[in-house]
Order: C-alpha cells, then structure tokens, then sequence
C-alpha cells in the first residue's frame, strides 16, 4: 500500500511539473543599471566680514569678507545641472546651507548614489584653523605639524570639521567621489579626506588663503573651474573626449596662480599668494566627470532630412556637424536611417560608422567622433513591352549593371528583340551598363509573323487537298452510278 501511494505521489508531481507554466523556470534578470552623476553645491558668504581686512606685515591688504560664494555655487549648480540633470544637483546658499542642511544633503547622495555612480561634494565660503583663533586668516607657523591641526569649514550657523566631513562622506556607496572647496587652508582638508576612491580639488595650500576676485565675481579657483566645464575642448588635454576631474583641476591651477599673483605684481614674494592641490587616490585611472561626442556624416542629405535620432530626438542634417556633452558613465543611443531616398532614382544608402560598426542603431556610452558613412545608389529601370528583360534595380554608383533581354518567342507569333534605347543603346542581347546616374532604359521589339503565314498557308494548302479530294471522290461516285 505505502509503495501505491509513493507511486501515485511521485506521478503527480511529475505531471505537475509537466504542466506547469514554462515561465516559472525562466529567470527574470534585472538590467545593469547605467551609472550616474550626483552633486551637493553649497555656497556661504560672510557678507558681516566684508569691510574688515588684515594687514601683514608688508602692509598689505586682505580682505576677509568673501562676497560671492554662492554666486560661485549657483553657476556650479547650473553648469552642472544641464548636463547631470537638476534632479541630481542639490544646491545650498546662504540660510539654506546650516550645518543640519549640509549633513541632510550628503545623507541624500547616500541614498541616491550607487557603488559606480559619481558623486561631487562642493564647498565655497569661509575655512579657518580654530588654533589661531575663529576666522583667523593667518598662516600657521612651520613648527606647528599639518596632520595635529584640526580644520573647518563654516556653514550658516556653525562649523562642520574636516573629521565630521570625512564621516559623512565615508556613508557614500560611490567608489568616484570629487571634492572640491574654495576655501582658505583648503589643503589642511587632505590630511583627514584624503580616502580611497577620491579626488579632492583643493583651492590654496594648507597655509594660505583663497581669494575671490570683485572683477570675476567668483572665487579664483571655482572662476577656473567653471572655465574648464564650459570649456571642454581646452581642459580635455589627452584629447580622449572625456573631462576628468583631473584635468579641471591641471586647467584651473596655472591660471589661479596667475589671477591672483596679478593685482599684487609689483609686492615682494608673491609666488606665495595661493596655489592649489589636488589629491588624487585613483592611481593613473582619472576621474571622468563630461563625456563630449561629435557626430557627422559625409552624405549630402538636403537640409530638412533627419539624419540621426538620438535618445528619440530627431536631428536635421542643416544641424550637422552636431556636438554633445553628457554626464560620464550615461549611455545613449544612436539611430540613423539605414537608407534615405534623395529623389529621381537616387538613393543613399548606410554602410558604416567610422569605427566599424555596421549597425543603423547603436548604443553610446565613451566620448568621441562618431560619423556615419553612406553610399549612393542609383536605379535602373527597363521598361518593356514584351518579354521579361533582367537587370532592372538599384546599383552603387559606379558599378556596372548587366541588362538581360530575355525572349519572347510565341507559338505562332513572334518578339524579336530590336535592340535597347534611352539611356542606352545597344543591339545585343547583354549588355554592361555602367551605373553613373540613375537610368532609364527600353528594350524593343518586332512583331514575326512568319510562322503565322506558313500555318494559314498550310492550312489552306491542307483545305484545298481536302476539297480537291473530295470532289474526285463525289465524280468517282457519279460515275459508278
């Protein structure tokens, strides 16, 4: 009995298996998520220390006020945001920027970042050595070691230092985080956020002070910075179409240095006024911040064709040579017509894209020169009256073509092939053409009728045989009788 039911139990799960739907043994695989940019810009001015300075000894002049730090920050925030997307910048100025909001804006790029997403943190505003006392802006002596110096950034309200910081950003899943202060002593910051998987774009060194400038309305180092966002062609110095948070900082350094070395040019020891830093925790792999790609074709599309469609936007070719700049690690998609008719029998035709590709639509993801190249094809068509000539359809440009007559033979009646006329004459039954142009050509032909005459004369030589014996066997009749 327990042998019966063991049986009974293992048919019926058998059966089960057998009818049950093939999709619960098909695993659904999630697709890889594309990376992404993530950005907290913050910006604090201390409009309250804008009329006080400090001498030195030289008796010259430094104001402590700084008066365009979120000036700096929104034109981050906005250079930025076009191409990561708003959704994915948050900006802080002024009564928004407390210490509370900074931490709560780092908590966001926590949770919004993955392990590959990039992720930029930007400070512009006040940093001071509490050492030396709050807001202090003098240099802190030799003796004095870097790493025992604790250092601060101020917020609105109160101050957040390079311990704390470290702490927030340590919570980051990103491997790719780019710092990047504007602030006096911002080199002291490498001592504490200088981890693995940064890059820290730091705007003096651990002894000096940052300046603004009243002319750039910025602060010198974030004005050069923004220069080399916008101006992509001119920091991309390994030409690789890919702007890294390296080479901003490689474009931005000489000419701080020269910004602020300028106004004081003719005071002793200027080369020390500010120089900046860069840590760099990623070996000889930069940190890709833009991807830029150019797009072309050598077809002579009429201005109103589309001729490529990216990411569902369509593109004339009026718009071409066509250029675009995107957050690095995106990826796009490219589709271009895989033939396009130009009219009056020409068409062009989709060979290849300049790397080999023979795909019409492909995928994006590095920066770069991507053309498209095309062919022309011209039509042959064989127009006819009788027959089936061969040959007719589209052709490269400068191929030869080779045009068949074929045959019309009817029973009776025949087609004889005259020969061609149009756009080519000949006599012979094939013939090459060569496909210089569209063309347009007609196969003529005779009407035979000599067939027919020899059956109606056999015919009626038949009828007359037939009558002629007919008759002779009517008087062989008459006759008889």
């Amino acid at each position: 009995m327990f042998k019966k039911v063991v049986s009974i139990v293992s048919l019926g799960t058998l059966l089960a298996i057998l009818i049950m739907p093939s999709q619960v043994f098909t695993p659904a695989y999630a697709e890889e998520p594309e990376a992404q940019c993530w950005a907290v810009i913050v910006g604090v001015p201390a409009q309250r220390l804008a009329d006080k300075a400090f001498i030195d000894a030289r008796g010259n002049t430094y104001p402590l006020g700084v008066k365009y730090p979120d000036d700096s920050a929104r034109d981050l925030c906005q250079q930025l945001g076009s191409v990561w997307g708003d959704d994915h910048v948050k900006l802080l100025v002024n009564s928004e920027a407390t210490k509370v909001d900074i931490y709560y804006a780092i908590k966001w790029l926590a949770d919004m970042a993955d392990a590959d997403d990039t992720v930029l943190f930007y400070f512009c505003g006040h940093g001071y050595l509490p050492s030396y006392g709050h807001l202090s802006y003098l240099p802190v002596p030799e003796y004095v070691p870097r790493d025992t110096v604790p250092v601060y950034l101020c917020s609105y309200d109160t101050e957040i230092s390079d311990e704390e910081l470290d702490d927030w950003l340590g919570r980051l899943d990103s491997e790719s985080v780019v710092v990047v202060l504007d602030v006096c002593y911002a080199g002291s910051f490498r001592n504490k956020l200088g981890q693995e998987g940064r890059v820290l774009l730091m705007s003096c060194q651990p002894d000096e002070s940052s300046w603004e400038s009243r002319e750039l309305k910025h602060g010198v180092f974030t004005h050069y910075v923004l220069e080399a966002l916008s101006n992509f062609d001119a920091a991309d110095t390994n030409r690789d179409y890919e702007l890294s948070a390296e080479e901003v900082f490689h474009y931005a350094k000489p000419r701080t240095v020269a910004e602020v070395i300028a106004p004081y040019a003719n005071v002793p020891v200027v080369e020390d006024k500010q120089h900046p830093m860069l840590y760099d925790s990623r070996d000889s792999e930069e940190l890709g911040l833009l991807v830029k790609v150019a797009f072309h074709t050598d077809a002579g599309f009429s201005a109103d064709t589309t001729v490529l469609t990216l990411d569902g936007k369509p593109y004339l070719s009026a718009e071409l040579p066509a250029s675009f700049t995107w957050a690095a690690g995106l990826v796009h998609t490219f589709d271009v017509p895989s033939e396009v008719d130009v009219g009056e029998g020409t068409r062009l035709v989709f060979t290849s894209w300049d790397d080999g590709d023979k795909s019409a639509s492909r995928t994006i993801s590095r920066g770069g020169e991507y053309g498209a190249s095309y062919k022309m094809q011209y039509l042959l068509a064989i127009e006819s009256a009788y027959g089936s000539p061969e040959g007719e359809g589209w052709y490269d440009a400068g191929s030869s073509a080779t045009i068949l007559a074929g045959s019309s033979e009817g029973a009776i009646i025949r087609r004889v092939f005259t020969g061609w006329s149009g756009d080519f004459t000949g006599a012979e039954t094939t013939a090459l053409v060569t496909m210089d142009a569209p063309k347009a050509i007609v196969a003529n032909w005779r009407t035979d009728y000599l067939r027919l005459y020899v059956l109606v004369a056999g015919i009626m030589a038949l009828v007359g045989v037939a009558v002629g014996a007919y008759v002779l066997w009517k008087r062989h009749r008459s006759v008889e009788e």
